[in-house]
Order: C-alpha cells, then sequence, then structure tokens
C-alpha cells in the first residue's frame, strides 16, 4: 500500500454527513411518490435521476430516466436528460429514438448533431432534421453555419424559401450575393 497515494485517495473521498444522507433519502422518497401519482409527469423522472447522479449512483440515474423515456416518450426534455446521462455512443442512440419518436423536436436534432465529431455528420444530422422540421429557423440556422460560403448561398437560398417570414435569413442571403 502506498501511504502518500492512500491518503491522497482519502482526501478527495467526500464523506455524507448523516443530515445529507437524510436529505438525499427523504428526496428520494418524495420523488418516488410524483412518479407513483403522476408517471406521465416528466420533471418529476428528470428530478429523480439528477437526485440519483448528485448521491454518486449514475447507474441508478440512468435506469431511472430511461424508464422516464419508456414512460413519457413524448416528451423532449426527458430524452434529452437521458442522453446527457449516458456516455456519448449511447447518448446517439438515445436522440436517434427520440428523433423517431418526436420528428419535430428540434432540440432533440441539435443535440444529437453537437455529439457528432465530424461536420459531415453534423450536417446529416441536420439535413435530417430539416426534412421533418423545414420551417424551423433554428434548424436552419445551425446548418447553414456548418457550410462554406457557395454552398451557405444555396442553403440560404432554400432556407428563404422555406421560412420567408425571417428578416435574418434575407439579409444574411443579400450579404452573401454582394
Amino acid at each position: 500500500v502506498d501511504p502518500k497515494g492512500y491518503l491522497t485517495s482519502l482526501s478527495n473521498t467526500k464523506i455524507a454527513s448523516a443530515a445529507e444522507v437524510g436529505d438525499v433519502n427523504k428526496a428520494r422518497l418524495l420523488l418516488k411518490s410524483v412518479r407513483d401519482t403522476n408517471p406521465k409527469h416528466g420533471p418529476g423522472w428528470i428530478a429523480a435521476a439528477r437526485v440519483e447522479e448528485a448521491a454518486g449512483k449514475t447507474a441508478h440515474a440512468r435506469k431511472l430516466i430511461m424508464e422516464g423515456c419508456e414512460i413519457c416518450p413524448d416528451n423532449e426534455d426527458v430524452w434529452l436528460e437521458a442522453a446527457r446521462l449516458h456516455p456519448q455512443d449511447q447518448a446517439k442512440t438515445i436522440l436517434a429514438a427520440a428523433a423517431r419518436r418526436m420528428p419535430t423536436s428540434v432540440q432533440v436534432y441539435l443535440r444529437a448533431a453537437d455529439l457528432e465529431s465530424h461536420d459531415f455528420a453534423k450536417k446529416a444530422v441536420l439535413r435530417k432534421a430539416l426534412e421533418a422540421n423545414p420551417n424551423s429557423v433554428t434548424l436552419w440556422k445551425a446548418a447553414i453555419d456548418l457550410e462554406d460560403a457557395d454552398d451557405a448561398k444555396i442553403l440560404l437560398s432554400v432556407a428563404v424559401e422555406k421560412v420567408p417570414h425571417s428578416v435574418e435569413m434575407w439579409l444574411s442571403l443579400a450579404r452573401l450575393e454582394t
């Protein structure tokens, strides 16, 4: 046993007081009651998962939030929280399921694009999102930001057709054309 390493690891260990343990247990009990009485309430699932995460029980938090995804399949925030709690490869799978379930959720697609490490993959996600949400200014902006000037001009010309009320899109297109 390395005495210095052991002492260092002990100083990094968080010791929960009896009051903190009691608070966590009370929160768990309260949130279980919330989930049992109103299982379709997404924030209850999110709060329960966050309590478990704060208590250091990440695996249990992941299990809880995935249960929340099954019970509240149309709640965007529950899906986004599930993606946040999982590693990147699993988060991509979770967001793909969320996008199939809620194809008009702009935030799910934006988060999925953020998880991609290559621009071509981000572009693919955003193009898929634009197929389902052609009137989303936010998605158009995100897609255009990834393009070079020539491709941005092409995308902007399509964007102003799909979202003609967006003054910002028109101004950006005018700037690129001059």
